[in-house]
């Protein structure tokens, strides 16, 4: 199946990249002085050296140069008021998306999957932009010094034009959202938003330590918790007509309705709905030459078409299940199909469809 958003959402692609491989990518920057008897001035004088009007500096000593590194960082994260593994984590969620975003495009493949990987192997470190680390080491204790800074202005420029550049491809998600109403495209594309609004958001808040000035400069978007509002919104906007044919006591439509309702979609059984599930369940017996069990299988046909009557899912399974009695092997199918309609079979192929519209 074509989908008719992707050409779309290639416009997408270079605008929020670009950001993204800027602010997860930066490398700390500095320098390592060893077995020196005489001290750099940040070490005697960390204010006069690095003025806080200026910079944000931090000074840590410890009995090994890595560890005074890693230690300089973690205060200076600190000073941030944010968790550097909450920073990490959520770019490389948002490269995770960015990696199946390029696989759908022909523009921005080679790319994309450059900085995915640049995500994906980013450290901790690199969850601040424009940090330099410096360390020194005193040869006559052996004890280490380390740094950790941040030039203000250079800094607060570098997130400020990503926080615009964001803030640009949210509005255009939200956009297009709002003309393709009720339907899965939108609810995902209003997902992406949130995602990269997340990103943002701590972009935003490192920031405002960076330049106080920028407190009263909210994101144009309000925050990511908007941006969620906005996709479950979407979500229950969208009706799904359940049917299912030989479905004797109700719960395999049951167990399709649970699958859908998980995920933010509104289910009834009849009506002009945006979307229709048509499935059919049968049971027949299985004879395997066991003359102790009793076997039964299960056939699960379905087909899930939008509002044009175009098919943009369909899925099939068949298992067999067996027991000492026939009346218990036939339940073990149905418990069966039940689990597999909530997880590893029909919920995998719907997660998978969704996922394809990025």
């Amino acid at each position: 199946m074509i989908n008719p958003v992707n050409s779309r959402k290639k416009r997408f692609g270079f605008l929020f990249l670009a950001a993204l491989f800027f602010s997860c990518t930066s490398s700390p920057q500095g320098s390592s002085q060893t077995e020196s008897r005489t001290p750099p001035l940040w070490v005697t004088d960390t204010a006069r050296a690095y003025p806080d009007s200026e910079w944000l500096c931090v000074v840590e000593h410890e009995q090994d140069e890595k560890i005074a590194e890693r230690a300089a960082i973690t205060r200076l994260a600190q000073v941030f008021r944010v968790d550097l593994n909450s920073v990490t984590n959520a770019n490389r969620q948002l490269a995770e998306t960015i990696g199946n975003v390029s696989g759908k495009t022909t523009v921005v493949t080679s790319q994309s999957s450059e900085i995915a990987q640049e995500l994906v192997s980013t450290s901790v470190v690199s969850g601040l932009i424009g940090l330099q680390v410096e360390s020194w080491t005193n040869s006559r204790d052996g004890t280490a010094y380390a740094n950790a800074r941040m030039n203000r202005r250079e800094c607060s420029a570098r997130y400020s034009a990503m926080i615009r550049e964001n803030e640009r491809v949210i509005a255009q998600l939200k956009e297009e959202a709002n003309q393709n109403p009720e339907t899965f495209e939108a609810f995902q594309m209003l997902n992406l938003a949130y995602n990269v609004a997340l990103v943002t958001d701590i972009f935003h808040s490192l920031l405002t330590v960076l330049d106080t000035s920028a407190i009263s400069q909210r994101p144009s978007y309000g925050n990511a918790e908007a941006v969620k509002s906005l996709a479950q919104s979407a979500g229950r906007a969208i009706i799904v007509t359940v049917r299912v044919d030989g479905d004797n006591d109700g719960r395999i439509s049951k167990a399709f309705t649970e699958c859908l309702n998980s995920r933010g979609f509104r289910t009834n059984a009849a009506g002009a709905n945006p979307y229709a599930l048509t499935a059919s369940f049968a049971l027949e017996n299985v004879e395997m030459g066991d003359p102790r069990n009793k076997f039964v299988r299960y056939i699960l046909n379905c087909s899930l078409k939008n509002k044009s009557g175009v098919e943009i899912l369909s899925f099939s399974e068949n298992k067999r299940e067996g027991h000492l009695t026939e009346s218990e092997a036939r339940q073990r199918a149905i418990r069966a199909a039940e689990t597999s309609i909530g997880s590893t079979g029909f919920a995998s192929n719907f997660d998978a469809y969704l996922a394809s519209l990025l």
